[in-house]
Order: structure tokens, then sequence, then C-alpha cells
């Protein structure tokens, strides 16, 4: 089973890309060892979640789409991004990055009751989770345009 540690914004994780089946993560990820099936704030379909505890990874999958990924999330400390191992960075490393590479727009919401913070880029779809400073939590989605129709990535 081949490590996927390459988060590539807009249009996947490794060698998966957002719209994948199901079968096609099992292939690459092997099978998860958790499922969960949750209701999306907000939204009245459900998101089926796969968590595979010891790589660090989660893959959401829209079941009104026809359960394909949409969403990965990762805290494995070997995540790369743009090239870069984005668990060794620091906040204002990370935002360098994705500015270097045409991400220039985000926004910090904080959470002080928590000691979290969420570094946002809406023209990635991604988040970085920040704890007591340290980042916990990588989190990125499938491109939504401004009515919500979904650009896949090509296949």
């Amino acid at each position: 089973m081949k490590e996927l540690l390459e988060i590539k914004p807009l249009i996947g994780f490794g060698d998966i890309k957002f719209g994948a089946g199901q079968k096609d993560v099992e292939e690459i990820l092997g099978p998860p060892q958790e499922t969960e099936t949750i209701d999306v704030e907000e939204e009245i379909h459900e998101v089926v979640v796969w968590s595979y505890w010891e790589k660090g990874h989660a893959v959401y999958f829209e079941k009104e789409l026809g359960d394909v990924c949409t969403n990965f999330e990762t805290d494995n400390e070997n995540a790369l991004l743009f090239g870069k191992r984005i668990f060794k960075l620091d906040q204002e490393a990370i935002i360098g990055l994705m500015k270097e590479n045409g991400y220039e727009e985000y926004e910090i919401e904080q959470d002080d009751e928590l000691e979290e913070k969420i570094i946002f880029f809406a023209g990635a779809h991604m988040q970085f989770v920040f704890d007591d400073n340290a980042l916990a939590l990588v989190s990125w989605a499938v491109a939504m345009d401004d009515e919500d129709n979904i650009r896949w990535p090509d296949k």
C-alpha cells in the first residue's frame, strides 16, 4: 500500500483526486479503521467519514453526490504541501508558502476558549488548525464556485 502524503489543494491527496469513489480510495489507503456518517451543519445531506487513525488521515464522501470524495484532513507530521513538510512550519511560514503559490487572501479565526486558531484560505478551500500555536490539522476540499457548483479536478 502506497503512503499518501502530498496535499494538493483543489485536486486531492497523493494519488487520490476529489471525485474518487470509495473503492478507489480503499485501493490506495486500504480499509478505514472507522467509518462514521454525519449530518453536515446547516446542510440537509449526509457525509461519510473514513478515518485512518494510524496514518493520521480522514476522507470525506458526500452521500448526495454518490459517495465521492470531497474533503481530506490530515495530522500526519510527514504531510507535504508544495514540497514542504507542513507540520514543521509555523503560522507565518505557512501563510508565506500559500502566498508564494498564488493564495494571497486568508482569514484568521481565533477561539480563545479552545485555544485554537484557524487560518482559512478560501481560494484553496483549505484550513490550517493551530492548537497552542502548533499546527494540529490541515483540511482541504474540492473547489466550489459562487453558486456552490463543484469544480472537479481533471480526472
